[in-house]
């Protein structure tokens, strides 16, 4: 069974790589006093396998879609909570991908000033990327991420069998990050990867060591800078340009798709700069390219865009620490300007993108 310890300053967790999802449940309701809170789509498409959550103190079905990632949505869930009785000892259970895991952390953060939790990731980024690590965020108006918390889970249990009800699209969001911390890794992890990839789609056993792979990046990364002061600030690779482009498409860009937009067109402006060459550019825009899943990036107005990238957490006096690219396994934090050549960079691989 592959397994993963994670060391943290908050409190030591682990990832837990399970093949029988009904036992799993039977387990924690059977050794916690517990409430779960799951995605309506996974337990209609998954009823038989949860159907022992019925069983629980609590259980809340939840609807993850991006406008319920608010503080609204939490105040409700901490109220359903309150009426459920839940005491400080309780367990909170979350099975669902990253927004419900987003709700989830930061409530058992916040409600009786913290309880343990659980997370039981159904979706690919989910599992491969944001499962660990501690961090949530939750939206303010149509800014993301703009509050949250580090909250890590006691324990994660990893489920491939939820890859078998995956969509294709829903695959390339998690691939965006398994991608992103390969290239932060670079050498084996890196080619590896360029060779194992589009395996999974279809090979389980594949599947889960990309996974596991994927996790031991983070693993390494959030060990030495957990609360993002220093190294771990390179997980933002294709974030911030990536969150700008979901933010100006009203979500029609998923997280994981602009990430994998994000990290190309950083790696387009890095070497517009002079940091990369144009061949080790091309090298990784052909792996990027296999995933991107629109044949056009739907920015019209870059003004605009530029409007949603300064709203970026990371944005102080018109400048960004953005990541860029040096070369594979060469990801850096350089400061830009929001000026004239970063609008000029920005239309260039506008056109290199929906021309080339």
């Amino acid at each position: 069974m592959l397994n993963i310890k994670i060391k943290s300053n908050i409190k030591d967790y682990q990832v837990i790589f399970i093949k029988d999802l009904t036992k799993q449940i039977h387990d924690l309701i059977t050794n916690y006093s517990t409430h779960f809170l799951v995605d309506i789509n996974i337990w209609k498409k998954y009823e038989k396998e949860l159907t022992q959550i019925k069983l629980a103190k609590s259980v809340k079905y939840f609807s993850a879609i991006e406008k319920n990632k608010t503080l609204v949505e939490v105040n409700e869930y901490i109220e359903f909570l309150l009426e459920n009785n839940v005491q400080k000892k309780d367990k909170i259970i979350v099975i669902g991908g990253g927004l419900v895991q987003d709700i989830g952390s930061f409530t058992s953060h916040i409600i009786k000033r913290g309880i343990e939790w659980i997370f039981i990731p159904t979706t690919l980024l989910s599992m491969a990327d944001s499962c660990i690590g501690s961090k949530s965020g939750i939206n303010i108006g149509k800014y993301k991420n703009q509050v949250g918390s580090f909250h890590p889970p006691i324990e994660i249990y990893i489920y491939s069998g939820f890859l078998d009800t995956l969509l294709k699209n829903d695959f390339i969001n998690g691939i965006g990050e398994i991608t992103k911390h390969a290239l932060i890794k670079g050498g084996k992890a890196y080619s590896n990867l360029e060779k194992e990839l589009e395996k999974i789609y279809s090979n389980k056993n594949a599947a889960e060591k990309i996974i596991f792979d994927s996790l031991l990046i983070k693993k390494e990364i959030v060990e030495e800078d957990e609360l993002e002061k220093g190294i771990r600030k390179l997980l933002n690779y294709g974030h911030t340009f990536g969150h700008a482009l979901e933010g100006y498409t009203k979500n029609k860009i998923p997280h994981g798709l602009g990430v994998l937009i994000g990290m190309d067109l950083a790696n387009y402006i890095s070497m517009k700069r002079k940091l990369l060459t144009q061949q080790e550019f091309e090298k990784i825009h052909a792996l990027l390219k296999k995933f991107i899943s629109v044949k056009s990036i739907p920015i019209n107005n870059v003004d605009l865009y530029i409007k949603f990238l300064s709203t970026d957490k990371k944005v102080v006096e018109n400048k960004v620490d953005a990541i860029l690219c040096k070369g594979i396994g060469k990801i850096k934090i350089i400061r830009i300007v929001f000026d004239k050549e970063l609008n000029n960079n920005i239309q260039s691989y506008l056109k290199y993108f929906n021309h080339g």
